[in-house]
């Protein structure tokens, strides 16, 4: 008896249809899967992830803070024209202590190092600072203290300026401050910078502390102007917070 040939119902094109939606189904299966685990991985991964982003804040402040320490005897100072020192650093220095800040350079005031930071500049650029390291802190402040007694130092025609010598991510942050730093010298009202970037100055006869340039902007954009000291006849002075192009 001859056998009866099985016939399909569905054409060719129908089954390869259902192989699609079939395989299709698996691979959305497989996928949400996978997306499961990452999303698992992910999770357990972030409170590592913050973990380690704090410690490395951490490492990073604790670096800052011992490079400062080491740095606590220094001075910067800037002005200084290019070799106007000669050959003797040293005693340039010296003779601006004593010419500028009329501070005789005695044993009290012993130097560890002195030199200029980096290498020398072309002829049109400013010059190098000068750093230099004293055996005791206390010369240091003192001779900072000298400083800012004097407010404005011109020696030999150089306009001088005596800085604490910061680490380089503390001297980033104050020197975000510079904008503001010379509105309010326009407006002759004194201000603090202290350690590590905080500005305080008096207003109003009320004192105002600032943890960033933006809260001080913030601050002085809310006024139309500011009183002018009296030394200069008082009243109000328009306040121009300058705009960058």
């Amino acid at each position: 008896m001859a056998e009866t040939p099985v016939t399909s119902n569905s054409s060719p094109k129908e089954s390869v249809a259902a192989e699609l939606t079939s395989i299709r189904s698996i691979l959305e299966i497989l996928a949400e899967e996978r997306i499961s685990r990452l999303e698992d991985e992910e999770a357990k991964a972030n409170p590592i992830m913050k973990g380690l982003v704090k410690q490395n804040q951490q490492l990073r402040e604790k670096v800052t803070a011992l490079e400062g320490f080491s740095r606590r005897q220094n001075i910067r100072i800037s002005g200084i024209r290019e070799g106007v020192e000669g050959r003797d650093l040293e005693g340039c220095f010296k003779t601006l202590l004593k010419e500028a800040l009329d501070i005789e350079a005695d044993a009290w005031y012993e130097i560890d190092r002195i030199h200029r930071v980096g290498p020398a500049p072309a002829n049109d650029l400013r010059p190098r600072h000068i750093i230099v390291r004293f055996v005791q802190d206390k010369a240091k402040a003192a001779i900072l203290t000298a400083a800012r007694k004097k407010k404005q130092i011109t020696w030999r025609d150089m306009r001088v300026r005596f800085f604490q010598d910061y680490a380089q991510e503390i001297q980033e942050k104050r020197k975000k401050y510079d904008e503001v730093r010379r509105i309010l010298q326009q407006h002759k009202i004194d201000y603090s910078l202290r350690y590590p970037a905080v500005m305080t100055f008096t207003l109003d006869n009320r004192r105002h502390r600032f943890s960033s340039p933006a809260e001080v902007k913030s601050f002085l954009s809310g006024r139309e102007a500011l009183d002018c000291p009296a030394e200069d006849g008082g009243g109000q002075v328009p306040l121009n917070m300058g705009e960058k192009g």
